[in-house]
């Protein structure tokens, strides 16, 4: 079994060891496991979204080879000075449409609010375990090909630490907060929607810009309009799934316009009723965090580290590709170049 083992200098937690070898997902002669028809060829689902007909939309299962596994205990140790713990948790995959080859952009509102709803379900549901601290889902889409590369499908991890970005994210919004009693993503909107130089959607429920400091060409936030800590929790409530879909749908479009390929997370509040080191365990993350789904297009060249020290290099600022994403509009297709 994988351990996670925690990198002292930086304090960051990295799983090591050996996933169980699988067939060859990029070979053109395996059948794509994700495919209606080749649901032997996956674990039994554990939530479906159901068409009329009785087929299914989208489908969640265990992922074949988890990094992350349910049964066992964590079995917090020491070798020395360096900790240890079994990888503890859940890897799961969404699998968000039938369709092979077509995107996550080019489903229809109301699948998008079904895979929406999937992704928010789980989230609730993994939190049920104490032991988890933390729920991630994340989505890496590639150019379109007939493997299961080509398939449209997210992976949910459920964790017994915080991801290093996550956690780097809700000290420095605690941080604000204690300064300055006020969550920083509300203020970064505020100013955002005053200044419109990096803003590129808006509606009365969500906002969509490019952070400044981009690390990423193009890189695209989604953001509620109003303070919420928590996806799940925010999308409980009525018409708020469905004003997502739509908001989201557009900004995919934009951006299949600057690249077909793309990685996409969704950040939320940690796992509250986790087990807690001390009693001021993020206490005040329902006031200073505010959820957001965070969107890199893979520009071809651009997508890169300077050495690997950390330091992105990102040759367009936000403020220009702000501009450019404005002008392309959801559904149209842009003019051919002159």
């Amino acid at each position: 079994m994988a351990e996670l083992r925690m990198d002292p200098f930086t304090r960051r937690w990295v799983v090591t060891g050996k996933r169980p070898i699988m067939p060859d997902v990029h070979d053109k002669d395996v059948a794509c496991p994700f495919c209606p028809g080749n649901e032997r060829l996956t674990p039994r689902p554990i939530r479906e979204s159901l068409e009329p007909s009785g087929g299914w939309m989208a489908r969640v299962f265990h992922d074949r080879a988890p990094l992350f596994r349910v049964e066992g205990g964590l079995d917090r140790r020491a070798e020395g000075m360096f900790d240890l713990m079994n990888t503890v948790g859940a890897h799961e995959i969404v699998v968000e449409t039938p369709a092979h080859g077509r995107t996550l952009a080019q489903l229809s509102e109301p699948h998008i609010a079904h895979v929406l709803e999937l992704f928010r379900d789980r989230i609730i549901d993994l939190k049920q375990d104490r032991r988890l601290r933390y729920v991630s889902i994340f989505k890496d889409q590639h150019e379109p090909s007939p493997t299961l590369r080509g398939h449209a499908n997210s992976q949910v991890l459920g964790t017994p630490v915080l991801p290093q970005l996550l956690e780097i994210e809700l000290r420095w919004s605690r941080t604000h907060f204690l300064k300055h009693e006020r969550c920083i993503y509300c203020d970064v909107l505020q100013q955002e929607l005053s200044q419109e130089k990096r803003l590129v959607d808006q509606n009365d429920d969500f906002i969509a810009f490019c952070p400044f400091g981009s690390r990423w060409s193009y890189e695209l936030w989604v953001v509620p309009a109003r303070h919420s800590s928590s996806f799940e929790n925010d999308l409980t409530e009525s018409g708020r799934v469905m004003a997502l879909a739509a908001f989201l749908k557009s900004c995919l479009e934009r951006l299949e316009k600057v690249s077909p390929s793309l990685h996409l997370v969704i950040h939320t509040e940690p796992n509250l009723q986790a087990w807690k080191p001390t009693k001021d365990w993020w206490k005040t993350v329902r006031e200073d965090y505010h959820w957001h789904i965070e969107i890199q297009p893979d520009v071809e060249g651009r997508r890169r580290f300077l050495g690997t020290e950390g330091f992105h290099f990102n040759p367009i600022p936000e403020e220009q590709a702000a501009l450019i994403l404005r002008a392309l509009e959801p559904g149209v297709e842009p003019p051919p170049p002159t």
